[in-house]
Parts: structure tokens; C-alpha cells; sequence
């Protein structure tokens, strides 16, 4: 945010960080919807919003500036007009806003249960990358209109082509091509072999590349002004909304996984069997939380909603270890959903 005041000017960041909540909270409603049925730490996908919107956005920035600079000495200045977008840019802001899920699959492995674990992930790191950018680009269209003659048609027309683009065409962008990169490492956390992880990881990484770079190429390609609109529509459209109805179905997929287990989780002794109905509906989830918040406080209903979590992840583990005989991570789950629900009780009955 220092660097960005250096930029565009404390007014600048007080429109800009306006417009970007107004854009950026409906994105992270979206992910978190996503993520009802099997709901990550809340620390975590906090921590990825903040990686997105610090980290990744500053070092993404001090990177580009140094790299320019030396394609600018070592090549030319005409030749880094080019290079930067089409190279530079896409290559170290996937890189940095990657590395949080890298680390997650390094570290955090067991905590990925299934590909809508990785589009939630990612789209949160994309969604803290684009509150910041958002920021600096907003700042920078309000100061350069307020110091023009605003009475000037052909700036209120770049100022409306400009909202347009970040506030209709671009939201969803950054968090699209992370997600991207997101299945690549959730598809890894999956595999047993190094080799396996590391190529899907890659792959995915490779793939979010270059629809970056497409994107800017077309932005560069000044003869033909429309160009920008037609890739939208060509690429981008088609890739947002293959990842929709990707997301929607993986999250109607979880929420089956998860009903189909519960009978054998009961019958187990992992849950209780009065818990089977309640835990295969998202509503009667709800109805449970609020019923323990108005009886035993909040801290329980958020005990209550952790143990529906880890429930929920021991039922998929369950039903993929029932269908390939992958036991990976099985009984570590077991054991964290056995301690959720004991600090659920506890909490419920203190």
C-alpha cells in the first residue's frame, strides 16, 4: 500500500481501495460458496487472500521493474515494450501468486482433498492479487481523469472503457488463471509419484502462462483496436466459463462423495448416527451451527462448523479410498475429524 500511495497519491488509494472491495467481495462470496460442503480453515484461506494481495502482488512488481530494466539495457528499449507484457509479466505474476500453492502442496498436502480444493485456494490468492492491482489501476483512472479537462468527451470516454474493463471484464481474471494453476496442484496433491506431481504442477503453471500472455498480447496489438474484445470473447469467455461449470460440478460431486460415506462413517463410529441426516444437507448444517451458537455461544458453532468440516473430508477420503483403494491420508483424517468432535462436545458443553 506505500508503494502504491507512491504511485497514485492517498486519494488515489481512497477511491481505488473503495471500487476494489466493491469488486473484489462478491469474487471471495463466490469461492466461499464453493467451499460450503468441505470448508477449509478459515486462517488458511485468509492467509491465501493476503499472500495474493501482499507477497505476490509487491514482489511481482519489484521483479518486473528489475527485469525491464535489464531487457532495456541488454536489448532495447522497443524490444522490452514487447517482451514484458508478453513475457515477463505473465511469467513472475503466476510465479508469485503460485507459490502459496506450492507451498501448500509441499507442506500442506493432506489438507487437499480433492480438484475444488485448488480452484478455491487459488482463486483466493488471484482474488487478493486483483484487490491490489485493482487499487493502483482505479487510483491511476480517477487521477489522470481529475487532472484532465473532464469536460472533454474523449476522457470521459477512456474513463468509461476503463471502468468497463476492470469492473465488467477483468474481476474474475486473475483468480480464472490461478485456479488454473490451482487444478494442476490439487491434481498432484493426488499422486504418489514426485515425477506426477511435478508435471501436473507444471502443466497447470504453463497453461495459466499463457493465457496471461495471450491476454496482454492482444491488449499490445494496436492495429486492430477491437482485438482485446475478440480474444475476450474467443478465449477468455469460453476458459471462465469452462471453469464455472467445472467448479459447479466438482462442488455437487463433493457434496455426493460426502452423503454416500456418512452411512459407513456412522457405522464406524467416526460420527454419531443421529448425525448422518444433518451432515449430508448443507441447510440442516446451517440449522445445526445456528441452533449450538443460540445455546452455547458462538465459540461452539464454530467448533461445530470445524468437525462439519473434517467430517466432511474424512467422507471423501472414505468414498475415494471405497472406489481406487488409494488410502492416502485416510487415517490422519480420522483422527483430526475424532478431534474436532471432541472439542465440539467440549465446547457445546462448557
Amino acid at each position: 500500500m506505500a508503494w502504491v500511495a507512491g504511485q497514485i497519491g492517498l486519494d488515489g488509494v481512497a477511491v481505488g481501495l473503495l471500487l476494489s472491495v466493491l469488486i473484489i467481495v462478491p469474487i471471495v462470496g463466490a469461492f466461499l460458496w464453493l467451499d460450503r460442503w468441505e470448508r477449509e480453515r478459515p486462517r488458511r484461506l485468509a492467509s491465501a487472500f493476503a499472500w495474493g494481495a501482499s507477497f505476490a502482488a509487491f514482489c511481482s512488481i519489484w521483479s518486473q521493474e528489475g527485469l525491464q530494466s535489464l531487457v532495456d539495457t541488454t536489448v532495447g528499449t522497443d524490444f522490452g515494450a514487447w517482451f514484458r507484457p508478453l513475457v515477463i509479466t505473465p511469467v513472475t505474476e503466476e510465479i508469485f501468486k503460485g507459490l502459496f500453492l506450492v507451498w501448500l502442496l509441499i507442506y500442506r498436502r493432506r489438507q487437499i482433498t480433492g480438484l475444488l480444493d485448488g480452484v478455491v485456494y487459488a482463486g483466493l490468492v488471484g482474488a487478493g492479487f486483483s484487490f491490489t492491482e485493482n487499487i493502483l489501476y482505479f487510483g491511476r483512472i480517477i487521477t489522470a481523469f481529475a487532472a484532465s479537462d473532464t469536460s472533454d468527451v474523449k476522457a470521459v470516454a477512456v474513463l468509461g472503457a476503463s471502468f468497463f474493463l476492470r469492473m465488467v471484464m477483468v474481476p474474475f481474471f486473475h483468480p480464472l488463471l490461478v485456479a488454473v494453476f490451482g487444478l494442476g496442484i490439487a491434481a498432484a496433491a493426488n499422486k504418489r509419484g514426485r515425477a506426477a506431481r511435478v508435471g501436473l504442477a507444471l502443466a497447470g503453471l504453463l497453461v495459466a502462462i499463457i493465457l496471461h500472455g495471450v491476454w496482454d498480447w492482444a491488449g499490445l496489438a494496436a492495429g486492430d483496436p477491437l482485438l482485446i474484445y475478440k480474444i475476450y470473447g474467443a478465449v477468455m469467455v469460453p476458459v471462465f466459463l469452462t471453469m464455472l461449470v467445472l467448479a459447479l460440478v466438482l462442488r455437487k460431486r463433493e457434496g455426493k462423495m460426502i452423503a454416500a460415506a456418512l452411512p459407513d462413517l456412522a457405522r464406524d463410529g467416526h460420527i454419531a448416527p443421529e448425525e448422518v441426516a444433518p451432515l449430508a444437507n448443507l441447510g440442516e448444517r446451517r440449522r445445526w451451527r445456528r441452533d449450538v451458537r443460540r445455546r452455547a455461544g458462538r465459540a461452539a458453532a464454530r467448533a461445530t462448523a470445524r468437525y462439519q468440516a473434517e467430517a466432511s473430508a474424512l467422507g471423501i477420503r472414505t468414498t475415494r479410498a471405497q472406489a481406487t483403494g488409494n488410502r492416502d491420508g485416510l487415517d490422519e483424517q480420522a483422527r483430526t475429524a475424532a478431534a474436532a468432535r471432541r472439542g465440539m462436545l467440549e465446547a457445546s458443553n462448557a
